[in-house]
């Protein structure tokens, strides 16, 4: 892994997060649920660190072809929230790109990137709800039941801006 190169899924791990093959093992599926081709391979280990052989998995993922670093792009410095002792993680908050466009999709992604940012791991067991809701009104519902959860196992504060991503990207009718 090139820690200076910023690294997205391929078109092979797209397909991978959309069809659920379990050509791989379910901790690097929850590693490549979160590469976002926003960070560098540093910034991805740091990231993972916490998660029981991310490194490993991250090589994986690379080697599997899942993931590979985007050339000709300079990767961005760490966003503000990052470096501030207990912010909100910079999952939980909607990206500007994601809040503009909406939808059906944005919201998926938002859902499992905070979920995963949240919960680690153990949110795979969350996200496969995600995945399978067609509307915005199931994905609303399957929301409802995230905030409370995260609520009541991580803190209100997360909770709280879990819910106003999901009020932007999928506002109610």
């Amino acid at each position: 892994m090139k820690s200076g190169s910023l690294y997205a899924r391929t078109d092979k791990g797209a397909a991978e997060v959309a069809q659920r093959s379990q050509a791989i093992p379910a901790r690097a599926r929850s590693l490549l649920l979160m590469i976002d081709g926003k960070a560098t391979g540093a910034q991805l280990l740091e990231k993972f660190a916490a998660y029981p052989n991310s490194a490993e998995f991250l090589q994986v993922l690379e080697d599997g072809g899942y993931i590979a670093p985007v050339e000709g792009v300079a990767p961005p410095s760490a966003p503000a929230a990052a470096r501030v002792p207990g912010a909100v993680p910079s999952a939980v908050q909607p990206a500007p790109a994601a809040t503009a466009a909406g939808g059906v999709g944005a919201a998926k992604r938002f859902m499992v990137r905070s979920l995963h940012e949240i919960f680690g791991p153990d949110a795979d067991s969350l996200t496969g709800k995600v995945d399978q809701a067609q509307t915005a009104a199931e994905l609303r519902q399957i929301a409802m039941k995230h905030k409370d959860l995260i609520s009541s196992m991580a803190s209100r504060s997360k909770s709280e801006a879990y819910w106003r991503g999901i009020e932007e990207l999928l506002p109610e009718s």
